[in-house]
Formats: C-alpha cells, structure tokens, sequence
C-alpha cells in the first residue's frame, strides 16, 4: 500500500509537464482491444483489480511502441482465484495498426496474444503454447460520440469471440462505456455479458476507472474492477 501511495504521489506531482501531452488512451477498463497504437518510444502501464466473488487478481499490462504503428505489451495477472493464490500465465501481445478511421470506413489493428503455459503457478501450468488474435474496430461519429468492436479467434478458430462498445464524452475529463461481450466455445453454452464504467482523466498522463461487468447466461455472476493507467513519454 505504501508503495502505491508513492507512485500515485510522483505521478500526481507530474500533472504540469503533462498537460503538454495528448490525452493517454488505454485498453482497460472494458474487455474489447482499441484500435489505438502507442507512439514510437513511448511506455505505458495500466494496472487494476478485478473482484468477483470466486477471484481478486491484479491486472498488470505494459505497452511499449516500437514503430509508429506497432506496439508490443506484456500481460500478467496474480491473485486469488477461487480458494488459490497464483500467477496465470505471462502472455507477450502485439498490436499492428491497419488502417485509421476516415468518414464511415473504421479505424482497424490487428492484435495477436500468445501465451507459453509452463510460466504460471501449478494452478495454471501446462505445457502448451496458446495464441489467439482478432481485429479491433472503431468508428468515431461525433467528437463525443463513439463505436467500437472486435471479433477474435483462439484454439484453432475453435472458439470466436465478439465484443460490441459505445463509448460517450461527457466532458474532457470523463468518459463513459456501455459493452456486450460474448463467447461461442465448442462443444459449450455460449456466454453473453454486459459492462459499462467511468474513465475519469487526472492529466493528459494519468487515468483512473472503474467499471461493472453481469453475466447475462450464468446467475449471480458479476465482476468489478478499478485502476489507472500512466503514460511515460520519450
């Protein structure tokens, strides 16, 4: 805890060098991948907890820009889940942007996770080297008003996911979400969601959120989760 007072105290103390900035853009806390890319060079961090009543994990993802239309990142997740204390495996993600968005045609990046399974606690080792990707899409309609969707694959294109989220401006600072997301997994009951949440900016550099998430398919089953996100320019 002492720790992350000190961070959020340096990265509070950084709020005049970073009204210089763009407003940081981030994939969390909503469960669909944006189309946006990180600049060349630039590092961020976007860190949060998920609660539910079977799990308490921190999510740790960094990005990192390494052209100006790829970035690559590394996901980690370590909690409680259900009555274990474990690492989920270390997933290595990347994002290549496509095209952006102009007029009715969406912005679209194509993202790829692979995840090498021995690297996680007992919980979740296996041997296996899982990958999946989709392709993100966004469409801007107003300065206030936007819509964005992905549609994805794993297991051999066994299993095809689908998330679906609008996005509103209420001011400069705060901005708003409604999501559906679902899951069609062989051989399973598909599994239908919906989240919604707050992003509220602090400065150009630093966010934090907050979001809902209900089960449409499965009875008392909810999550929420809360963090922020930092961006360290060149």
């Amino acid at each position: 805890m002492k720790n992350i007072l000190i961070i959020l105290f340096i990265l509070f103390c950084d709020n005049i060098t970073a009204q210089n900035t763009q407003p940081i853009n981030t994939d969390r806390p909503d469960q669909s991948d944006g189309t946006y890319v990180l600049p060349k060079n630039n590092l961020q961090i976007e860190n949060g907890f998920t609660i539910s009543n079977k799990t308490f994990v921190n999510n740790l993802m960094l990005r990192y820009g390494i052209t100006k239309s790829t970035e690559i990142r590394l996901l980690a997740d370590v909690g409680k889940f259900e009555d274990d204390n474990a690492l989920a495996p270390i997933t290595i993600s990347a994002k290549q942007r496509i095209i952006q968005n102009k007029g009715i045609v969406p912005a679209i990046t194509l993202v790829g996770y692979l995840r090498y399974e021995k690297i996680a606690s007992k919980l979740f080792q296996n041997n296996t080297l899982s990958y999946n990707f989709l392709l993100a899409f966004e469409n801007d309609i107003t300065d206030k008003f936007s819509i964005g969707y992905n549609i994805g694959t794993s297991k051999e294109l066994k299993n095809i996911s689908f998330t679906t989220s609008v996005g509103y401006s209420f001011t400069n600072k705060i901005t708003g979400f409604l999501e559906y997301f679902s899951n069609y997994i062989k051989d399973e009951n598909p599994s239908h969601n919906i989240d919604g949440g707050i992003l509220y900016l602090i400065n150009n550099r630093l966010q934090f959120d907050a979001a809902l998430g209900i089960s449409l398919t499965e009875k008392n089953s909810c999550y929420l989760t809360t963090g922020f996100s930092y961006r360290f320019n060149k």
